[in-house]
């Protein structure tokens, strides 16, 4: 006599569901991104500034490495990073 297994078919997520766990996804990758930009953006900023002040003879002001490298960089690494994320998680579901 043959035994027959019932299995359940996996259950379908609901669609709020996927929309959080999709927001929660861009906003960790932008996130992430954007750190990894202020980190490399402050790296650069300082080695400039410091290569600025040898060159020039004179005390430099750091502030300006946050201010006119690291922001920015930070900023657009961001918003490259968010609209990365948003295309990667409106075309997974339709591939």
């Amino acid at each position: 006599m043959m035994v027959m297994r019932a299995t359940s078919l996996p259950r379908r997520r609901s669609r709020i569901s996927i929309l959080l766990t999709s927001t929660v996804r861009v906003l960790f990758t932008t996130l992430l991104f954007t750190a990894a930009g202020m980190g490399g953006g402050l790296f650069l900023g300082i080695l400039g500034m410091a290569a600025y002040g040898m060159i020039h003879g004179e005390h430099i002001d750091m502030r300006n490495a946050y201010l006119h490298v690291a922001i920015p960089i930070a900023a657009a690494t961001g918003a490259v990073a968010f609209v990365g994320a948003v295309v990667l998680e409106v075309r997974a579901p339709r591939t």
